[in-house]
């Protein structure tokens, strides 16, 4: 699958332009602050994991707003070049890792149940923000969104229901649906924070 994620699926496919959305993460990320800081979830001292950082637009956000501890990892060569070009540290392994935070936004369903498992169990990660494109519970084979349908790079179809029973058997026990203006459940995406 490392060989879909060139610079052209960047700027092709469900993006028509991945770079011009910079802008979208430095909000998301205000809410980000505003909203977790404010119960106690994140502080600037927090290691914080963008797992799947693309070009670093989450990670060039976090730093902006004073967070210091922050890594992204990404299977895009292309996409890793680039965050690296921002500034940014990228691990080559999240295996044997901490964290206290861990951000995995429209990854997941790229990637096969084996590999998530590997993520979860080769790490130890606290707390988990998702957004994972998803079916409905009358067509679980069938992604909701027509464009998550258009990616076939998109592998990983559950419905939400089954998202909760995946990570619960990874000892996720508390899962609040997200309702940010950036980050938000609907009827086909499932936005979640997970904590152990």
């Amino acid at each position: 699958m490392k060989e879909h994620y060139k610079e052209e699926y960047f700027k092709s496919n469900n993006y028509t332009d991945y770079l011009q959305r910079e802008e979208r993460y430095f909000r998301m990320v205000s809410e980000i602050d505003h909203s977790l800081s404010k119960i106690g979830l994140i502080n600037k001292d927090s290691k914080i994991l963008d797992y799947g950082c693309a070009v670093g637009f989450l990670l060039s956000g976090l730093r902006s707003f004073g967070y210091k501890n922050c890594v992204g990892y990404d299977l895009s060569e292309w996409a890793s070049e680039q965050a690296r070009l921002r500034g940014h540290t990228l691990l080559d392994s999240v295996r044997n890792e901490e964290f206290d935070l861990c951000f995995s936004l429209d990854v997941f369903e790229h990637m096969k149940d084996g590999c998530i498992r590997d993520l979860l169990s080769g790490s130890s990660i606290d707390k988990l923000i998702v957004r994972i494109p998803c079916s409905e519970e009358q067509e679980p084979d069938k992604f909701f969104l027509k464009i998550s349908r258009r990616d076939a790079t998109h592998i990983n179809c559950k419905t939400k229901k089954s998202w909760v029973n995946f990570f619960r058997d990874w000892g996720y026990t508390k899962f609040f649906r997200l309702n940010m203006n950036t980050i938000y459940d609907s009827e086909g995406c499932f936005c979640c924070l997970m904590m152990k």
